[in-house]
């Protein structure tokens, strides 16, 4: 089962984004939190490399905490 990694300042947002793209979503979490989005792409990298998860560095997001996630799904919405 393909795993996706990612960050994020909203989690409740991405999950919903995330939902809306894939079938078979689960194991959604968050699993660490940073004040700095470097750290925190850092964390998903690293994550990612170990895992084999997908991961897409990027996004527009600012201010607050940084949120690393993490979740699986069946397959990609076409």
């Amino acid at each position: 089962m393909p795993c996706r990694v990612g960050i994020t300042t909203n989690p409740e947002r991405r999950k919903a984004q995330w939902e809306s793209k894939v079938y078979g979503m689960k194991n959604w979490r968050i699993l660490k939190s940073y004040r700095s989005r470097e750290r925190a792409q850092e964390h998903e990298n690293r994550y990612a490399a170990q895992y084999g998860c997908q991961a897409s560095p990027g996004g527009n997001e600012a201010g607050g905490m940084w949120h690393v996630y993490r979740f699986e799904y069946t397959r990609v919405k076409s």
